[in-house]
């Protein structure tokens, strides 16, 4: 059987990257990033002109897994945030919609404030940052773009994946993450089942908004401390200290597909 040919953006980062490496399989993917290399296509979606090329491409289904996902970079740099977080996902689904183009754009857990836990696909959201609301605003529009798009809002990244973007596990094992929230929790998510669950999800035809992530919530302190244990890395090192204004404190995620291993 053909394998469907799927559109990959942000293929160079954390998500995209294991996408692109664990599906390549089952999909026949054009594999796009900012600044290509590592087997991608240069694409630079803050370009009028390279987002107009890209359209122009022959595919059954794009993945957006582009964004800026650092809520300080959000904040530092407003006007490529929200075009890259907010009007690209719109332009997508406008474009996926009048196509008939399967689409699935990921989103986060930073939409919600943390203070009225659990979080499931019918809670409320109001985000504390910027970048919450780039992208709060940002699943607004493609579900009312494109009825039949699938947004994927998710916690934590963690596991490893080959990317210059490393998640929070990597940056804990090799010791560039020490200072620990102890009041902010989260639903760590193994990245590459997240990944993996994508052909599950096309293959139902899911639509509409649903949440992906780890199963338990645990505070950032905690998580840190017993991946630490588990690869046997002594844990002294790690300074525990409350989150400062503005980062969500309990953010327990109930959503409608999860994983218990979260290590």
């Amino acid at each position: 059987m053909k394998k469907p040919r799927v559109l990959l953006t942000g293929a160079s980062g954390r998500l995209g990257s294991v996408i692109l490496e664990d599906l390549s399989d089952v999909w026949d993917i054009i594999p796009l990033s900012r600044r290509g290399g590592g087997g991608t296509v240069r694409c630079d979606l803050l370009s009028r002109e390279d987002r107009k090329t890209l359209l122009g491409r022959d595919f059954d289904m794009v993945v957006n897994a582009a964004a800026v996902s650092s809520p300080s970079h959000c904040a530092n740099n407003p006007a490529e945030s929200w075009i890259l977080n907010t009007l690209w996902p719109r332009t997508l689904a406008e474009y996926c919609r009048r196509n008939a183009v399967q689409l699935i754009h990921f989103s986060t857990d930073l939409v919600y404030s943390g203070g009225t836990p659990p979080y499931s696909e019918a809670s409320p959201a109001v985000p504390m940052s910027f970048y919450g609301w780039t992208k709060l605003v940002a699943d607004i529009l493609v579900q009312k773009a494109d009825t039949d798009a699938l947004i994927v809002r998710t916690s934590v990244l963690c596991g490893e994946t080959g990317s210059e973007r490393t998640t929070f596990s990597e940056n804990l094992l090799s010791g560039r993450v020490q200072r620990v929230f102890v009041d902010s929790w989260r639903n760590h998510t193994p990245i590459h089942w997240l990944a993996g669950i994508l052909p599950k999800l096309t293959k139902k035809e899911q639509s509409g908004l649903v949440i992906a992530s780890g199963k338990y919530s645990q505070s950032r302190s905690a998580y840190a401390e017993a991946l630490l244990k588990k690869h046997g890395q002594n844990t002294d090192h790690l300074v525990q200290e409350y989150a400062p204004p503005g980062i969500p404190s309990r953010l327990h995620l109930k959503g409608k597909y999860y994983t218990s291993s979260i290590y």
